[in-house]
């Protein structure tokens, strides 16, 4: 591969017809999904306040976990929460 020097910002500019690895763009990897959430983002979701979900989760309704510092909802357990509040009504 054939490159030159642009005398103006001294960087090496490819010839033209070729690529480099550095300007090939890179293809951008499909989010990974959420798997947890927040006390706020749950409360968002569920459409309750921050305060209803510390509230739940105190009395056992919604369960956290306690694996790092702040406590995150799994998808699973909003989604349980959901089916069962439906369920009893």
């Amino acid at each position: 591969m054939l490159t030159h020097v642009n005398i103006s910002t001294g960087r090496a500019e490819v010839s033209e017809g070729q690529t480099t690895a550095t300007q090939n763009p890179t293809t951008t990897a499909a989010p990974l999904p959420r798997l947890a959430y927040t006390m706020r983002e749950t409360a968002d979701i569920i459409g309750v306040s921050y305060i209803t979900v510390h509230r739940l989760l105190k009395r056992g309704k919604l369960r956290s976990s306690d694996a790092i510092r702040n406590k995150v909802i799994p998808l699973t357990e909003i989604e349980r929460f959901l089916k069962d509040s439906i369920a009893n009504n």
